[in-house]
């Protein structure tokens, strides 16, 4: 199914529902100013508590929005409580009785699995801002934030979460915390929806979509937002009866809890877990739900449960008898067993994931563990941006895979621009704009119109394509860059062939340092493939690297988007170079082969790709090198150019080792 075109709700930055605007950017300022006065007078500690209390006037204001007229006994009613001119300790005082006695409110509880309710925090919870000119700040922040059943922003806690986690978020004491920005989150809710072909809202038996790593329910608010704009009254009633959420921070489930009340859920089935992986409720759902959308955590060798590791092994082998694993490998399981056949899994992971083989393990075709095979219908690139107000610079993309056999046309997009940047440790509105909320719009129009083509590119800026699976060497965006397309295609019409005809890989062989020979790093290799040897002699690495030979060709696979290579001259025996090189042994004409890889055609074929944490650690491998298609020339002009290259690098290094002469001369006199 997919969301009518005409939709205005984007959720662009911060959790904002409408259009594009400053008021995201306005509550956490906002927020942050709050924060700031918190830690000053509040006397709220540690400081994560300073997020919790803002929780809890939030959940107050829910109680008001219900109830105005609920007494207390400092004889205030709700609704003067939030609109008294009062302040000191009697207000103080005031909001801690409204606070206990709506932990006990009926309207106010949550539902958990086995559908008991329960209240949003213990019964012993306190409320804490003690300060009654702190809370006076808090109270008008919350009153403008929430003044009716439609909050200014769609997710008001992950707003407040925001602003606290762009630099004072204690993340010790376990994994880190990265809020998905609600732009992403929206996002990725359209496309799920326009890939699940016959969704179900009225499923007394079976929930629509959940999240097992739910945050403050980010993804549970795109997807109420969704349903409500679908208009339909069975979809409205799912947004109470067909979503859930979990996770092992009771601080975030009691956010994600409020959050979906504000959306008018009585009595949200959001709960608190040691371990999502192997929660016992969530094993009752396994095979039942139509739609996944989660960010769990992430971070290799993190994650040692031996019940999750062992879940997971029995989908990827690979993985067992291995003591730590990838939470994000062990999540993603999890979520593909909780998939219903035909259901849609989107999930945010990092790119090394998914280029991992685990990861192929699982959308090869050949597990049939899961009860159907998993396919991937869409990945969306996403910009270090994206996670950066949470202090990471992790290269991450929303991915999405079925639970299905068939073989369907994948939408592949990468995304330059989410909205905003992180400056001086804070939300800016990224000039550039954002280009998330067009995302499915254009994923929806490609896929209709891709047909039987290979690779159909609909929209070159932000980049959106269509490949059909055969078309594919990977799932990376990058692939099916345009100018990359382009450059192989016009080489392949003038006569090309493949690198790899030219030249093999020589198998790294590591050393230890060696005191007598040249050590050769990336920044040792200029743009017109010259060495720096005067630098690289003096060069004293504290790690080893690789060896290579007179007469082998080095390339950089690190960072393709500067192309880094040379020729190892045939007077050298034996050289070091960084691990961060490919070693190369060349059939014939080292030096024209150098040639064609930094002609302007080559070098764009390797300028978009590569895997790894963060856009500028970005790595290629050398499978990616020999697959470039290169001019064919024939075998005088071969000759001519390895000639014309070998001399011209020649004259450069003796220049160099002339001028490295005369200034040591001046050094010395």
């Amino acid at each position: 199914m997919s969301i009518s075109d005409d939709s205005t709700a984007e959720s662009p930055l911060l959790g904002v529902s409408g259009s594009f605007g400053s008021a995201e950017i306005e509550f956490a300022r906002r927020f942050d100013d709050l924060h700031q006065l918190i830690y000053r007078q509040g006397g709220v500690r540690p400081t994560n508590a300073a997020v919790e209390e803002v929780a809890k006037l939030i959940f107050l204001r829910l109680w008001w929005l219900k109830k105005p007229d609920t007494s207390l006994p400092s004889g205030l009613t709700l609704d003067t409580l939030f609109s008294s001119n009062e302040n000191g300790r009697r207000l103080v005082e005031s909001f801690k009785q409204a606070f206990k006695l709506a932990l006990n409110a009926d309207e106010l509880s949550a539902l958990t699995p086995s559908g008991i309710k329960e209240s949003l925090w213990p019964a012993d919870e306190p409320f804490r801002l003690s300060n009654p000119d702190v809370l006076d700040s808090a109270v008008k922040l919350v009153s403008d934030l929430i003044q009716d059943h439609t909050p200014a922003v769609s997710d008001p806690l992950g707003t407040a979460f925001d602003a606290l986690l762009s630099g004072r978020y204690d993340h010790s004491g376990g994994l880190g915390t990265y809020l998905t920005p609600s732009s992403v989150a929206r996002m990725m809710a359209e496309i799920a929806f326009d890939l699940l072909e016959a969704p179900c809202f009225d499923t007394p038996e079976n929930l629509l979509l959940g999240d097992p790593f739910c945050g403050t329910g980010r993804f549970l608010v795109a997807a109420a937002e969704i349903l409500r704009e679908i208009g339909k009254p069975e979809a409205t009633k799912a947004i109470s009866t067909g979503l859930f959420g979990s996770d092992q921070s009771t601080s975030s489930v009691a956010k994600a809890r409020i959050n979906m009340m504000l959306y008018g859920v009585e009595h949200p089935l959001v709960w608190t877990t040691p371990d999502s992986i192997v929660d016992k409720d969530l094993s009752e759902l396994h095979g039942k739900i139509q739609i996944i959308l989660t960010n769990p955590p992430f971070g290799e060798g993190k994650y040692d449960s031996l019940a999750g590791i062992s879940q997971t092994a029995y989908v990827i082998p690979r993985v067992t008898g291995k003591k730590k694993i990838d939470p994000a490998l062990a999540g993603l399981v999890q979520s593909l067993l909780l998939l219903k056949p035909g259901g849609v899994l989107g999930i945010v992971l990092p790119d090394g994931v998914i280029e991992s083989r685990a990861f192929d393990d699982l959308t090869s075709g050949r597990n049939g563990i899961l009860g159907g095979e998993i396919s991937v219908a869409a990945n969306v690139s996403l910009p270090t941006a994206t996670f950066s107000l949470s202090g990471t610079v992790a290269k991450t993309s929303a991915i999405f895979l079925k639970k299905e056999s068939k073989r369907t046309p994948v939408a592949l997009a990468r995304v330059q621009h989410v909205g905003y940047l992180r400056q001086a440790g804070k939300a800016a509105r990224d000039p550039q704009g954002n280009d998330l909320p067009r995302i499915p719009k254009l994923m929806r129009s490609g896929l209709s119109a891709a047909g039987n083509a290979p690779v159909l590119i609909e929209s070159q800026e932000p980049l959106v394509a269509i490949a059909q699976p055969g078309a594919l060497q990977s799932f990376d965006p990058s692939r099916v860059d345009p100018a990359a397309l382009q450059a192989r295609a016009s080489i392949k019409e003038r006569g090309g062939m493949e690198l790899q005809a030219l030249m093999q890989e020589v198998r790294a062989r590591r050393s230890r340092l060696l005191s007598d020979v040249p050590f050769i790093s990336v920044l040792h290799i200029d743009d017109l493939g010259t060495i720096a040897w005067h630098e690289a002699e003096r060069y004293q690495p504290t790690t080893p690297g690789i060896l290579a030979s007179g007469g082998d060709l080095i390339i950089s696979l690190l960072n393709p988007s500067k192309m880094r290579a040379s020729v190892i001259p045939d007077e050298l025996k034996t050289v070091q170079v960084s691990a961060e090189f490919g070693v190369f042994k060349p059939h014939q004409h080292p030096y024209a082969i150098l040639g064609l890889l930094y002609s302007e055609s080559v070098k764009a074929q390797l300028r978009p790709l590569g895997r790894g944490t963060s856009s500028s650690r970005r790595r290629i491998n050398e499978g990616d090198v020999l697959s470039l298609t290169i001019p064919m020339l024939e075998e005088q002009e071969m000759s001519r150019l390895d000639t014309q290259v070998k001399e011209s690098l020649e004259s450069i290094n003796r220049a160099r080792a002339t001028l490295s002469s005369e200034f040591g001369k001046i050094t010395a006199s």
